[in-house]
């Protein structure tokens, strides 16, 4: 009768961890702004002789274009903020406050189309390794290397 009992147990305590790992898998992982910081992101496509720099400040992004190793044209700077929920409107009193999530929300303000806002899903964040999704562009996925 015990050993029923403790099979019972062990099924349930088996189901619980393994819905606790697909919520987790569901809802994601937030991430800490200061794996972002004090960092040099590079993104270059195979075969090219240009890469994107991304660096990330408390407030803001600063992407930079490369061409042959050397700087080309000037730096974009942008706020962000982290968040942990999806948003459709920038919320210019998160910058520099909120710095916990699984969203990089930026506000980009381009010369020729005007503000916009641009949303990322964190889908990994090491010391080394940046890989995102851009929700708003056919869901394309970018792995950054940190230099």
């Amino acid at each position: 009768m015990k050993s029923i009992q403790n099979k019972q147990l062990i099924g349930i305590i088996g189901i619980f961890i393994f819905t606790l790992i697909e919520a987790a898998h569901l809802y994601g992982q937030s991430y800490d702004q200061s794996l972002l910081l004090n960092k040099e992101w590079k993104y270059q496509e195979p075969g090219k002789t240009f890469y994107f720099s991304f660096l990330f400040t408390d407030k803001e992004e600063i992407v930079t274009l490369f061409t042959d190793g050397v700087k080309s044209g000037k730096e974009i700077k942008s706020s962000y903020y982290l968040s942990n929920e999806t948003t459709d409107k920038f919320q210019s009193n998160l910058v520099g406050k909120s710095k916990i999530g699984k969203y990089i929300v930026i506000r980009r303000k381009g010369e020729v189309s005007g503000e916009r806002l641009v949303l990322y899903e964190i889908l990994k964040l090491t010391d080394t390794t940046l890989k995102i999704r851009n929700l708003q562009s056919g869901s394309a996925i970018v792995e950054y290397t940190a230099q």
